[in-house]
């Protein structure tokens, strides 16, 4: 919703969370793709995943009052948009809000205790919540790679640190795009085994290493010469964010670069919206996260030992990406 004009019908559309459940649980057993191109009864439904005929009768005419499929003499079928876009890749992409929201649901109760988790939702608490979301985020990080890396001043860059890169779609993008140039992986010991395995099916196995490590504590690799903190600032409280840039800035060679690539808010922390709904996310998904300021990043930074160099600037033009990208050249302390 653009700026903040609130109407009666504005209202009522964002706190009818039906159809998006409907529509998340649709996602989440992967019902269009199981559809296809043939035309299912709900009988159908009912011998596949289980459950009563009348149910999924119920379930499926809702679907159709979305115009999401078609029902004809009792047997349902896609729609042309639901056969072009809501295929296993799109599911893939809308299972983590389906994951999400029992803990939305929890938002009262979190705000009223002021209680926050311990650890990170979901990747310290459910592999496989956190392997649907690690996808999710991989599909879109291979979308907006190639103009990332376009905008990017990595020609001359022999070695990527890639702290926090989730299934290392973006140090694959990096080796693909220049020859003989290796990067490193580091992500949480229990997340470590799905990027390996993510990675060992891809042809860059032989270049990019994948290293687990709690990126909070422990000490990243050393002798880079860039670094990429691709969404990872927003996931950790301040005082563990000013640690990992030092840690960073240890990490890479003399002038080595950092690249940077969040949200970044506005000083007051109200814009863009996107990331203010996103910090209430992060109130109940970590101990600490929220989607910082510039100035708060920029100040880091330079406590840090670094320097702007140029951006912020849009990561890509993609319509789902709300990031926007920073670099900043390590000083000689």
């Amino acid at each position: 919703m653009p700026g903040n004009k609130w109407t009666v019908e504005q209202l009522r559309a964002d706190v009818s969370y039906w159809r998006a459940c409907i529509l998340l649980t649709a996602a989440r057993l992967d019902l269009f793709e199981f559809i296809g191109a043939r035309d299912k009864t709900p009988a159908g439904f009912a011998a596949h995943y289980g459950g009563a005929t009348a149910g999924w009768e119920t379930y499926l005419n809702a679907l159709c009052a979305m115009g999401l499929l078609r029902e004809r003499r009792r047997t349902y079928r896609n729609t042309v948009f639901s056969g072009q876009h809501m295929d296993h890749n799109a599911a893939l992409r809308l299972r983590p809000g389906y994951d999400g929201l029992r803990q939305w649901s929890s938002l009262a109760a979190a705000l009223t205790s002021g209680k926050r988790p311990e650890d990170q939702i979901p990747f310290t608490s459910n592999r496989r919540q956190a392997r649907q979301l690690l996808n999710s985020l991989d599909l879109d990080a291979r979308a907006i790679a190639p103009y990332l890396l376009k905008k990017l001043p990595l020609k001359r860059s022999r070695t990527l640190l890639d702290v926090g890169g989730g299934l290392g779609t973006y140090a694959i993008a990096f080796c693909r795009g220049y020859p003989g140039r290796k990067a490193t992986v580091v992500e949480h010991p229990n997340v470590a085994p799905l990027v390996r395995r993510a990675i060992g099916k891809t042809d860059m196995a032989q270049r990019v290493l994948v290293v687990g490590a709690d990126i909070e504590r422990e000490p990243l690799p050393r002798g880079f010469d860039v670094a990429l903190l691709s969404n990872v600032l927003h996931a950790h409280g301040a005082r563990e964010n000013q640690s990992l840039l030092r840690r960073v800035h240890r990490s890479l060679n003399p002038r080595g670069r950092l690249i940077v690539r969040d949200v970044f808010m506005r000083r007051d922390r109200t814009a863009p919206q996107w990331g203010a709904l996103f910090s209430v996310l992060l109130f109940l998904q970590s101990p600490r996260g929220r989607c910082y300021s510039l100035d708060e990043i920029l100040r880091w930074l330079r406590a840090a030992g670094f320097a702007r160099e140029k951006g912020p600037f849009r990561s890509s033009p993609l319509p789902f990406d709300p990031d926007s990208v920073l670099v900043a050249r390590a000083q000689v302390k």
